[in-house]
């Protein structure tokens, strides 16, 4: 959510509540002040039995407490300690059955893991070290791999 897409969510709501779809609506935590409107449409809608919204939000403050108690909730939360973490992680990077990657890569997506084990890990420490909360998320850690790919095969590229 967020960058003018309040219309097209409702929009999106109306249509899918008509049909029977899903609809998820991500990063509520950026349009709090819109979550009134979307209250107010959600409770006017004659959804069909199959119709669902999910709706994902972070921790908010001004998240409005209607809208969490008329909603069932599930939480995610990363597995305890660095190395099951860094487990979870590699696991995302190389998933069992693809081919292995060569040593170098291997190595580089493991420090990748590991990076993101720890701040994963770190935010248990927030307010003793860290000026804001930032989740480094496994949009992040995908992102990250690919960059690293790309300078892989462009340091591969080039000759001696």
């Amino acid at each position: 959510m967020g960058g003018g897409t309040n219309d097209t969510a409702i929009d999106t709501i109306r249509e899918a509540a008509l049909k029977g779809e899903w609809v998820c609506l991500k990063n509520l935590h950026l349009v709090t002040p819109w979550l009134s409107v979307l209250e107010k449409e959600f409770k006017m809608l004659k959804p069909e039995k199959n119709f669902r919204l999910w709706l994902t939000s972070e921790p908010h403050v001004k998240f409005p407490s209607i809208l969490l108690q008329s909603s069932l909730k599930i939480t995610y939360e990363t597995p305890p300690g660095v190395r099951n973490n860094l487990q979870r992680t590699f696991q995302y990077v190389i998933p069992s059955g693809q081919d292995r990657p060569d040593q170098t890569k291997c190595q580089l997506l493991f420090m990748l893991s590991w990076f993101h084990s720890l701040i994963q890990e770190r935010r248990k420490f927030i307010p003793q070290g860290w000026v804001k909360y930032y989740e480094f998320s496994y949009g992040d850690l995908k992102a990250g791999e690919m960059i690293l790919s790309g300078l892989l095969k462009e340091s591969q590229g080039k000759g001696p």
